[in-house]
C-alpha cells in the first residue's frame, strides 16, 4: 500500500491497524525498522510526502534517515540528491510508530521519464542492552534498510498503466544459457519481482541481479542456465510487474523462443 495521503489526514484507528500488521509479522523479518510501503511515488508539483515507520524490535533504536541516488559508496555527507528526510536522526522505542518527511527541494529533473531514488532508514541498536544473558546470545547490528522514491513528473508521454504491454522481450542463445533482453520504451522504471521461462512443463529462473529494474527508454539483459532446455520446444515468458501500491501485476509472452 503506497501513501497518496498526508499522515496527518490519517485517523487513530488506521494507524492501530498499520502497527498490528507490521508487528504481526516481524518475527519473520529482519529488518527492525519496517515502512508502510515498499516504494514511495513522488509526484511533480508535491512539496513533501509522509511516511510511517514502526519500530519492530523488542528495543529502542537510534535511526539515521537520508537519500541518495543508489551510489553504495554515498553517504548522508556526499550525497547531492533533490530531496531531504526530517528528521534527519531520531529515537524509536520498541515498538514504537513513527512518521518522518520526504521534502523537495525544488531541484531540476528530467520532465520526459520518471526519476529514483533511495531512501535510507539506518537503524543502530543500543551498545548497552539490559537483556538477559540468553538473550545476549543474539547479536544486535546496525542494519541499513532502503526503498525507492519515484519522482515522477506530469504529462508523461504514456500512461503507467500500460507499462506491461509496452515492454519488448528477445530471447536469444548462448552457448549453455539463454538471454533475454528487455527493452523498455516508456518513461517508465520497470520492476520487475519475477522472471521466468516456461518449457514442457519446467520452470526457469534467472541468475540473481541486485535489483531487476530497466531504466526508462533503456534495455537490460536477464541470463538463464538452460542447458537442458528441450530442442524444438517452444518457450513462454512469463513475469511479475510491480506496481504503484507494490504489490505485483502479471504478464506474458507466449512462444517467444524455439530452442534448436
Amino acid at each position: 500500500m503506497e501513501i497518496y495521503n498526508r499522515m496527518k489526514n490519517r485517523n487513530y484507528s488506521q494507524c492501530c491497524l498499520f502497527l498490528w500488521l507490521i508487528m504481526g509479522v516481524s518475527t519473520l523479518s529482519f529488518a527492525g525498522i519496517m515502512a508502510e510501503t515498499t516504494r514511495l511515488i513522488f509526484p511533480e508539483g508535491a512539496t513533501e510526502r509522509s511516511l510511517m515507520l514502526a519500530n519492530t524490535n523488542n528495543y529502542p533504536v537510534l535511526v539515521q534517515t537520508w537519500i541518495d541516488n543508489g551510489d553504495v559508496n554515498n553517504t548522508p555527507e556526499k550525497t547531492s540528491a533533490p530531496f531531504i528526510v526530517l528528521p534527519t536522526v531520531f529515537k524509536m522505542g520498541a515498538s514504537e510508530v513513527k512518521g518522518i518527511r520526504v521534502v523537495f527541494k525544488n531541484q531540476r529533473l528530467p520532465k520526459d521519464r520518471e526519476s529514483v531514488f533511495w531512501l535510507n532508514l539506518y537503524e543502530i541498536p543500543p551498545t548497552n542492552n539490559r537483556a538477559s544473558a540468553t538473550d545476549e546470545a543474539k547479536l544486535l547490528v546496525a542494519m541499513n534498510t532502503q526503498m525507492k522514491i519515484f519522482y515522477r513528473p506530469k504529462n508523461l508521454s504514456q500512461k503507467i498503466n500500460t507499462l506491461q504491454d509496452n515492454l519488448q522481450f528477445t530471447l536469444m542463445k548462448d552457448k549453455d544459457r539463454l538471454v533475454l533482453t528487455c527493452h523498455n520504451p516508456t518513461p517508465y522504471y520497470a520492476s520487475f519481482s519475477s522472471l521466468k521461462l516456461l518449457s514442457a512443463g519446467k520452470v526457469y529462473k534467472p541468475d540473481t541481479k541486485l535489483d531487476m529494474m530497466v531504466s526508462p527508454f533503456s534495455t537490460d539483459q536477464f541470463v538463464f542456465r538452460a542447458n537442458d532446455m528441450l530442442k524444438g520446444r517452444s518457450i513462454d515468458l512469463e513475469f511479475m510487474l510491480i506496481t504503484d501500491t507494490g504489490l505485483s501485476q502479471k504478464g506474458e509472452k507466449k512462444s517467444i523462443f524455439t530452442s534448436q
